[in-house]
């Protein structure tokens, strides 16, 4: 082979070298620990933000070195591909789609630690034996494996998965001469806090033997809370004014099975 080929092969080869260093991430060792944590851990659908934060601790007991390669995967939802740790911890955003339910995300990097112990052989001075020979053989040390499994996993609620109280209001109570009524439902986890984007179906049903004639103006299909977690929806009644004052029942259910209800009375009498 020329002077000229053997130059060629020569960078060719440290370039693939180059290339391959670049393309193998620093993941822990193997056995690390791996604590997860999700901020909040519960989000609205479509566009709803969680800080996912890992901390890994080496089976010494030490954290990892810092640009230790996190990688990250989530079963619902969007989340980075992979993380950087600095002081042993790796943060990264999960971000919900248009979907409502749990979203599973998990952490990898180094792997399980073995499962059979690595054993060394100890230096150890040379010692007399019974014949007068010496012996350098030392004493067998196990090493440490630890017990980490190179990952976690989190869940994190998303938007239907949230309501944990409804709330129903109607507005005028009483339809007199109006003949219509807004009807609002307020939707709320169990912190007390709103929750946007989740679907509400609303209902009307009659009290007692009075004829329904009343609709509401969705025709039942699902009214999607805004950013107060407010859903909205319109009573309207067909009765004829003079008739008996008669009582309706309107429930909104969200999806994941939270219900309320409030009553409206219809009373077209003479003179109101």
């Amino acid at each position: 082979m020329s002077k000229r080929k053997l130059q060629l092969v020569a960078v060719a080869g440290l370039a693939l070298l180059a290339v391959t260093c670049e393309e193998v991430p620093m993941t822990a060792p193997a056995g690390t620990t791996i604590f997860l944590q999700a901020n909040p851990p519960f989000v609205v659908a479509n566009g709803g933000t969680s800080v996912v934060t890992a901390l890994l601790t080496e089976p010494a007991g030490t954290l990892v070195p810092d640009g230790t390669v996190v990688l990250f995967f989530t079963d619902l939802g969007r989340v980075d591909a992979e993380g950087k740790t600095r002081n042993g911890v790796a943060r990264v955003n999960f971000v919900a789609d248009s979907r409502s339910g749990t979203a599973t995300v998990t952490a990898y990097s180094g792997g399980p630690a073995p499962t059979t112990p690595t054993t060394t052989l100890a230096a150890a001075p040379f010692t007399a034996s019974a014949r007068g020979h010496s012996s350098a053989i030392g004493d067998v040390a196990t090493a440490a494996t630890g017990t980490g499994t190179g990952s976690a996993s989190i869940t994190i609620d998303i938007g239907s998965k949230l309501p944990a109280l409804v709330l129903v209001t109607a507005d005028p109570p009483v339809l007199s001469s109006s003949r219509q009524a807004a009807i609002t439902a307020n939707v709320f986890d169990q912190f007390g806090n709103p929750v946007q984007h989740v679907p509400v179906i609303f209902q009307v049903a009659a009290v007692g033997t009075a004829p329904l004639q009343e609709v509401l103006s969705s025709g039942g299909a699902p009214q999607y809370t805004d950013s107060n977690g407010q859903a909205f929806d319109t009573l309207a009644t067909r009765s004829a004014n003079g008739t008996t004052q008669k009582t309706v029942t309107v429930t909104a259910t969200t999806a994941s099975g939270q219900t309320n209800d409030v009553s409206v009375v219809v009373s077209y009498s003479t003179g109101r």
